[in-house]
C-alpha cells in the first residue's frame, strides 16, 4: 500500500480548507493544532501535495502525512503506519519507537548512538526513564493548564495562553500531549487520571503564589508551577528516606 494524500487526510478529518488553493501545489487549511488562525479567519496550515508534508506558519508544527494523521486522530504513529503498511512481523520493543528528540530528553540518545548493542540490552531501563519523564511532564503541564484557565481575563488572552501551553507541551517530545491535557481538562475530578489529579494540587498552590504577587506573566506562572512541583518531589523524597531509615 502507498501513503495517503495529505489533502485527503485533512478532508476526512473535517479540516476547513481554503477552496481557492485546492488545485495548487500548496493547499491551505485552518490549523487544528494551535487554533490561532480561527481568530483571524486566515488559513495558515500549509499542505504540500507534492511532498505530502504539512506545516503551520503560526505554531510551526510540521511533519509528514503519517504524523499528520496521528496528530489529528490521537492514534500513535505506529498505529497509523500499520494502517497503510500492515503490522511488522517482528514485534518491537516500545523503546525502539522513541525518536532521537525523545531519547535526548531522558539522556539516552548519545548512549544509543555510541553503544547501540548495549542500549538494546537496557531497553527496560530506558522505558522506565521515559515513562517517568512522560508522567512528570503531564503533571507539570496539566498544572500549568489549570492555572491558565483561572486567570481573570483568560477569555481575552485565550489564544495567547493556549499557545503558550501548546508550545511548551510540544517541546516535551510527547506525542499529542496537548490533546491529552485538553481531554483531562473536560473531565470531573472523579474521572481524571492520577497525573491530572496531581497536577490539580500543584496548580492550586501555584495559583496562590500568582495571586499574592498578582503576576500572571506566563513565564513566571510556569516558574511557580515548577517551584511547587519540585518542592513536592523534594518533600516526598525526604519522607521516603525517613521511612527507609526507620525500617532499617
Amino acid at each position: 500500500m502507498c501513503l495517503p494524500s495529505i489533502v485527503d487526510v485533512a478532508q476526512e478529518q473535517g479540516l476547513e480548507i481554503n477552496p481557492r488553493s485546492l488545485n495548487k501545489k500548496e493547499v491551505y487549511a485552518k490549523c487544528p493544532f494551535c487554533l490561532g488562525d480561527s481568530i483571524n479567519g486566515k488559513f495558515k496550515l500549509s499542505l504540500n501535495q507534492e511532498y505530502n508534508v504539512f506545516k503551520c506558519w503560526l505554531c510551526k508544527t510540521s511533519g509528514g502525512v503519517l504524523e499528520f494523521e496521528s496528530r489529528l486522530t490521537g492514534k500513535s504513529f505506529t498505529e497509523v503506519k500499520s494502517k497503510y503498511f500492515g503490522q511488522s512481523k517482528k514485534k518491537r520493543h516500545y523503546v525502539e519507537y522513541l525518536n532521537p528528540i525523545q531519547l535526548r530528553k531522558i539522556g539516552w540518545n548519545d548512549y544509543k548512538r555510541q553503544n547501540r548493542e548495549d542500549f538494546m540490552k537496557k531497553k527496560d531501563e530506558v522505558l522506565r526513564d521515559w515513562q517517568n519523564y512522560e508522567y512528570n511532564e503531564m503533571v507539570k503541564h496539566f498544572a500549568l493548564l489549570m492555572v491558565v484557565s483561572h486567570i481573570e481575563n483568560a477569555k481575552e488572552r485565550q489564544a495567547e495562553l493556549l499557545e503558550y501551553v501548546y508550545e511548551s507541551a510540544k517541546k516535551t517530545g510527547i506525542y499529542n500531549l496537548f490533546i491529552k491535557l485538553m481531554e483531562e481538562y473536560t473531565k470531573m475530578d472523579s474521572e481524571r487520571s492520577e497525573w491530572a489529579l496531581e497536577g490539580v494540587d500543584i496548580a492550586r498552590a501555584a495559583w496562590k503564589i500568582s495571586l499574592q504577587t498578582y503576576d500572571f506573566d506566563m513565564d513566571n506562572v510556569m516558574k511557580h508551577v515548577l517551584f511547587i512541583y519540585y518542592l513536592n518531589k523534594s518533600e516526598m523524597k525526604n519522607i521516603n528516606l525517613k521511612v527507609e531509615k526507620e525500617i532499617v
